[in-house]
């Protein structure tokens, strides 16, 4: 490429806990040159997407929103784009110029998907006007009050919209948004933790966490074993687990120890623990496949930043940055705090400083994991300058994330 992109999603999920789609946020990777041209900007992304990684690969079958603005609409390159590749999001801010209806009722009328952004009650008079050619909106939940927002649903639903609540970041909006009827959903409300007074683990996690804890302390191949068949039904949900599309393997695997041969012991402990997040395994919390699907992403980014930095890392640090990543979001699944968790599963001091104190080389780590969910690229800065990692590499490291996400995100819906 010949130019970088910081690249990020956000997942958008409906009513049934099913992604929808995911808009692509993404900014120019050089600091001193952030885009003067918003459709350079645009089309420039959409070549790169398209091109070198395929839209699949970053989004899998769900829709893709991307924003664009009246320049971008009054461009030819946007013909070259086939119809409903993407859902091309608009803002209400454009259409108070007078300048979107002719161009999207045009498109509307080539098949191409728009969606617009309102931030106010006061914006329904230009929605309106928009709504026939519209298939989404969405509503800034940050800015337009709560008691607006039923009125601004039923005047929405006038039309055949899918409306969507947007920059949603906790359970108790959420639910408002809910009862008052918004279709969608996008923010990160699911992965915020909702601690319940003296919750605690319950069995099947606290026998998973020790059985994590005997793997680690170095028992042998036939030891190991023992300990899975004292634990049948684990052992059962972990050969369910391995035998799922979300690993490759030829043939079905039918025995403990052909799972400890063929992960080994490092990665047989990082699959236990992403057995935690499983509907099968653990009580059931409000969209929970994307809570599965974020603790995947950030353990990639982890490991994956490890690995390049410190080309030499061993397994051993490289599963302590793993662990930052699957625990980050253990209390939010199942409502005990972090450090009642941690009293059951033995984890390092660096582990514990970069998980409450965002300390030490795992610390940054977890920050950027962060970062890139949050589209915090200041910090992203940050972190590529203090480790020399060249924009490009971070690019084609994030598009490999995003691809071994979607696969895993597949194979886990495919298991229903």
């Amino acid at each position: 490429m010949t130019e970088n992109f910081y690249l990020a999603r956000q997942a958008i999920v409906d009513n049934n806990e099913a992604i929808l789609g995911y808009e692509l946020l993404y900014r120019n990777s050089e600091k001193e040159s952030n885009f003067d041209n918003p459709r350079h900007a645009t089309s420039s992304l959409l070549v790169n997407v398209l091109n070198q990684s395929g839209l699949n690969s970053i989004v899998g079958e769900s829709l893709a929103f991307i924003n664009v603005d009246y320049s971008f609409l009054r461009h030819d390159f946007i013909e070259s784009i086939p119809p409903k590749t993407f859902v091309f999001e608009l803002s209400v801010e454009e259409d108070k110029k007078g300048r979107l209806l002719e161009s999207v009722e045009r498109l509307h009328n080539k098949k191409y998907v728009f969606s617009i952004d309102m931030s106010s009650l006061q914006d329904l008079q230009e929605v309106k006007v928009l709504a026939p050619y519209l298939f989404f909106v969405k509503v800034d939940i940050s800015t337009v009050a709560k008691e607006d927002l039923k009125i601004v649903v039923r005047e929405l639903k006038q039309f055949p919209l899918i409306v969507i609540a947007s920059k949603l970041e906790d359970e108790e909006t959420f639910l408002i948004c809910q009862e008052a009827g918004f279709d969608a959903y996008q923010g990160y409300f699911f992965a915020h933790p909702k601690i319940i007074k003296d919750k605690k683990l319950n069995t099947n996690q606290i026998t998973l966490f020790k059985l994590c804890n005997v793997l680690r302390s170095g028992i042998s191949i036939p030891e190991m074993v023992q300990v899975f068949e004292e634990s049948p039904n684990i052992s059962m949900q972990l050969l369910r687990f391995i035998n799922s599309a979300a690993f490759h393997f030829k043939n079905p695997i039918s025995s403990i120890h052909q799972v400890i041969t063929l992960l080994g012991r490092n990665h047989l402990v990082q699959w236990l623990m992403l057995l935690l997040y499983s509907k099968n395994f653990s009580n059931k919390v409000k969209y929970q496949d994307q809570l599965i699907v974020m603790v995947k992403q950030r353990t990639l980014i982890m490991v994956n930043l490890m690995k390049f930095i410190y080309r030499n890392s061993s397994q051993k640090e490289q599963s302590e940055a793993y662990f930052v990543g699957i625990l980050s979001l253990m209390n939010a699944l199942s409502g005990v705090p972090l450090r009642d968790i941690l009293i059951e599963f033995h984890v390092d001091d660096r582990v514990q400083d970069a998980l409450f104190d965002h300390k030490g080389f795992l610390g940054k780590l977890y920050d950027v994991a962060i970062a890139v969910e949050q589209f915090d690229t200041t910090v992203i800065d940050e972190f590529l300058d203090e480790y020399q990692v060249s924009k490009a590499d971070f690019e084609t490291l994030m598009l490999d994330v995003f691809k071994d996400a979607i696969e895993f995100e597949t194979a886990s819906t495919s298991q229903k």
